[in-house]
């Protein structure tokens, strides 16, 4: 996972920066995006197969994340105040969009607490008892991608510029999350919420990435 844009295949505009973040976490990144973008929107993203429940344009991401119990990720529309597709249905208060159609979704996956050696889910809840040992706090993402010729050029540039500035959010609301595995290496360009590093510090919890990766804080 890098922490940049970059050509990740011809022709496509790329993000992905690997995330570990607590809801609190999440929530300062919102805010800080509303700061510079009010009309800025999160789409959440019920379980299920599409159709099986609404989906819902909501006004934070706090909101879009908590629409049905806990969910796992939420979608920003690009660009900012874009007019969402006509299966999106605005939330309670939040007035309808009037710009262009969407031109890129990003998306901000969740981070979440798991055990091994399954991987299986455990809650973010100081007081779910998971099982003894092996858990771990796996990465989320924060992650976007176009084709400059399908949106053309000036809603390129537009995607660019907004793009940047989600990014400079993320980075005013989170710290570099400097990795070792157990062999010594070292991994950069991850990011880390203060709440999230102040749990896994407490705890002693390893950090993981896609797969076994498992790693400490440096």
């Amino acid at each position: 996972m890098t922490y940049h844009l970059a050509m990740a295949i011809a022709g496509s505009q790329t993000m992905n920066v690997g995330t570990w973040l607590l809801p609190e976490d999440e929530d300062a990144f919102g805010l800080a995006l509303r700061d510079t973008f009010p009309d800025a929107g999160w789409r959440c993203s019920p379980p299920g197969p599409p159709g099986l429940h609404p989906v819902h344009l909501h006004g934070s991401l706090a909101n879009a994340m908590n629409c049905v119990d806990r969910g796992v990720q939420a979608f920003l529309h690009l660009p900012i105040g874009a007019s969402p597709p006509s299966t999106v249905t605005l939330a309670e208060g939040v007035p309808p969009p009037a710009g262009p159609p969407v031109a890129a979704i990003m998306q901000l996956l969740r981070s979440t607490r798991r055990h091994d050696p399954c991987g299986t889910y455990c809650d973010h809840d100081a007081r779910y008892q998971h099982p003894e040992g092996g858990v771990y706090f796996g990465a989320g993402r924060l992650a976007v991608r176009w084709f400059a010729d399908e949106v053309g050029a000036s809603a390129h540039e537009v995607l660019l510029r907004q793009t940047r500035a989600v990014r400079s959010a993320l980075t005013a609301t989170t710290r570099p999350a400097r990795l070792e595995d157990e062999h010594g290496r070292r991994l950069t360009g991850h990011r880390i919420g203060p709440a999230a590093q102040a749990m896994v510090e407490t705890m002693g919890v390893l950090l993981g990435r896609p797969g076994s990766q498992r790693f400490r804080l440096d």
